[in-house]
């Protein structure tokens, strides 16, 4: 019974622990997608609260380099790139901030959208895998970024894939300040002709910082 113990405990770890597999076919089928259309459910999760957040958004990228976050509906916070400035919208107070779309800020916009999610060789250069599993036939996956900058805004990533439609289920990113975003996507369309005026916000009335 002794020995029987850890040899269980040996095929059950052997059981949930996910390999690259459904990861690698999920990054090669990403570079026959152009353009992504999905709506999504934000959970916030902070330390300080015993439940999450949860807010509806919308994500829009067209390749190589713009996309549109929105999060609330109707609006509440926007986050629009034209392949070089990131325009950060707050609907509240009628702010605008624009950021480099290289800087470690546009990190946990852009993260989809960039070149690290191209393909295999890319996303290997950019993460390092610390531990993946099987639950409920989804594989999942923690990652540590390895740029350096980028692990200052972003240390954590964790992504859902189903293995069946080669389709990220969801995203999480842990921040600095130990809160966690988790967008769980709901219906994602791929290769649609996006209006470019999806990427070009209207600042007029806002105050740009």
């Amino acid at each position: 019974m002794r020995l029987l113990i850890p040899i269980l405990g040996l095929i059950f770890s052997m059981n949930v622990r996910a390999d690259n597999a459904a990861l690698d076919a999920w990054l090669k089928n990403q570079s026959s997608i152009t353009s992504l259309d999905s709506t999504f459910t934000q959970e916030r999760k902070l330390p300080s609260l015993k439940q999450p957040v949860s807010t509806p958004g919308r994500l829009s990228f067209s390749k190589p380099d713009k996309f549109r976050w929105q999060l609330g509906e109707p609006v509440a916070t926007l986050a629009v790139s034209d392949g070089k400035t990131i325009t950060l919208i707050e609907e509240a107070d009628k702010s605008a901030r624009q950021v480099s779309a290289n800087s470690p800020q546009a990190a946990r916009f852009s993260m989809l959208s960039g070149k690290a999610f191209e393909s295999p060789e890319t996303f290997h250069a950019a993460f390092e895998i610390i531990e993946s599993r099987v639950s409920s036939g989804i594989h999942q996956y923690t990652l540590k970024p390895k740029d350096r900058r980028t692990r200052s805004n972003v240390p954590w990533v964790f992504l859902d894939i189903d293995p069946e439609k080669k389709e990220l289920r969801a995203l999480e990113i842990e921040l600095q300040d130990q809160s966690r975003l988790r967008t769980i996507f709901h219906n994602p369309k791929v290769n649609l002709k996006l209006p470019e005026s999806l990427f070009a916000p209207d600042l007029t009335g806002y105050t740009v910082k």
